[in-house]
């Protein structure tokens, strides 16, 4: 059982009102679950004031019935010894917990439990239940109680409840909610450990599926493995990822060469298909490239424009790529900012804007707008546009580094391995190697074979760019072995 290794302490609390920072705690309960007894405890406390009589009303505690009973620094020690390493087990618990702690707190004690509200639980468990006052539910458990708002009756309500929802939701189902309000690995019931450790420690992508095999979550992973228990480990309470992880009836995998399969995988797949429960892909613009430009007295500028040149592989100009206008505008900001750039010498600001370097607001230091004024002029222009240079460096277009399409190799450590045709920056599939026929097949139908020639052909189809893969492919350039398609011909033929 997941959750058989805790001791729960069912607790209610009375109060002379409901703020735990001024009104006093005057009834205490709790029974203790687990470990090697069930143990319990109760006490009426004198809360050193008068009882209003609305608290009278509602719970049948007067004045007179707390009068020489012992104060909370008489029972607190006693109280701690129940709670202490326990997980707090109460009906709407941030009440609880809030005057647990405040009471705590003036004796030294800093309680800070977990905590299991039975009233988020049977939210969970019933939420076709109108209402989930613990009154209610023992009403509908068929739990009877001859006193209500009394400190044991309610904890003895407490747990008629998690003995009536265990019992009619089974244990998988009961432990799985519980688990998740309390933020502990727990799998959905209708997954077993043994499913997960089937699920290899290698990257691949991984779907999360519902209950009539509709997609709810894809995502690329390292390590499978751990990425899917993670949807499960980390979704607490009311959480996204709680109610990803409730929705959760079976886990598809696949898996691949390494990181970068995963990724160029991920990315066609959320192009194509539409998970429920995950944020959509946002519509791109065309890509925006920048480019740097002297004016007429020698400065540096910078030029936006929407969408590549159509001589990008063949230009020897230097550029700048960005995802979308939206996107360079953003990083352009962002980096002339961390670079102490003037944005206004840079020509990207409309006459109504203003730019926020050290200059135009002052920071720098000059007493007057022509002290400025020198400041800029005095500046090398060389020294300038060096500084411009190296504050865009990781956007600059790199051209491709080859004459004609590349493969890529990719071999995960459990033996997966993959060859990525990529030509111009342009991706155009995954292949394995079989030795066997002495060619190349295609990842997603591995009985076609592909010959050298034919996906050479395959490349000199007209493609668009994509920025994402044109970053991705650029951080993997250093990582992964890229053989020219006519080396590769040669070694393969060998």
């Amino acid at each position: 059982m997941v959750l058989g290794d805790y001791r729960f302490a069912l607790v209610d609390l009375e109060t002379t009102g409901g703020q735990a920072g001024q009104d006093q705690i005057m009834e205490a309960a709790v029974r203790v679950l687990g470990g090697e007894q069930e143990l319990e405890w109760q006490s009426l406390i004198d809360p050193a004031c008068a009882v209003p009589s609305f608290i009278q009303g509602l719970t049948g505690i007067s004045s007179s019935m707390l009068r020489g009973k012992p104060r909370f620094s008489e029972i607190q020690e006693t109280l701690w010894s129940y709670l202490d390493g326990a997980i707090l087990v109460a009906h709407n618990a941030r009440f609880d917990a809030g005057f647990l702690r405040a009471n705590f707190a003036r004796y030294g004690r800093d309680y800070q439990p977990r905590i299991l509200c039975t009233l988020k639980l049977a939210r969970a468990l019933y939420p076709d239940w109108p209402r989930h006052g613990l009154e209610t539910i023992c009403e509908r458990i068929g739990f009877y109680s001859e006193v209500h708002h009394r400190a044991m009756a309610d904890v003895d309500a407490m747990k008629a409840f998690l003995d009536y929802a265990r019992a009619d939701k089974g244990e998988a189902v009961f432990n799985f909610e519980a688990g998740l309000l309390l933020g502990l690995p727990v799998l959905p019931p209708t997954i077993s450990q043994t499913d997960i450790d089937a699920i290899p420690l290698q990257p691949g992508v991984y779907r999360l599926l519902g209950e009539a095999g509709e997609l709810l979550y894809l995502a690329g992973a390292t390590s499978l493995q751990e990425q899917v228990c993670s949807h499960f480990e980390n979704s607490a309470g009311d959480s996204k990822a709680a109610k990803l992880a409730r929705r959760v009836y079976a886990v598809q995998w696949q898996a691949l060469a390494g990181d970068l399969s995963a990724a160029l995988h991920v990315n066609a797949a959320l192009r194509a298909e539409k998970p429920l429960l995950q944020r959509r892909m946002k519509a791109m613009g065309k890509p925006c490239c920048m480019r740097f430009i002297s004016n007429d007295r020698g400065e540096l500028q910078l030029r936006l424009r929407s969408g590549l040149p159509a001589n990008i592989a063949q230009t020897t100009e230097l550029l700048a790529l960005f995802r979308d206008r939206k996107h360079a505008k953003t990083r352009i900001a962002e980096l002339a900012k961390e670079h102490d750039l003037c944005l206004r010498r840079l020509a990207v600001l409309a006459d109504t804007e203003s730019c926020g370097c050290r200059i135009c607001t002052g920071a720098a230091n000059l007493p007057s707008p022509a002290e400025a004024e020198a400041q800029l002029v005095l500046a090398s222009n060389v020294e300038f546009a060096s500084r411009v240079k190296a504050a865009f460096a990781g956007y600059l277009y790199a051209p491709w580094p080859f004459t004609e399409p590349a493969l890529i190799h990719e071999q995960s450590q459990a033996g997966c391995s993959e060859w990525h045709l990529i030509d111009d920056w342009r991706y155009y599939g995954s292949f394995t190697w079989d030795a066997a026929t002495g060619q190349l097949c295609e990842l997603s139908d591995q009985a076609r074979p592909v010959d050298v020639e034919a996906i050479r052909l395959r490349c000199e189809q007209s493609k668009e760019l994509q920025y994402e893969h044109y970053r991705l492919l650029r951080a993997f350039r250093d990582d992964l072995p890229w053989l020219p398609l006519s080396e590769f011909a040669i070694n393969k033929a060998q």
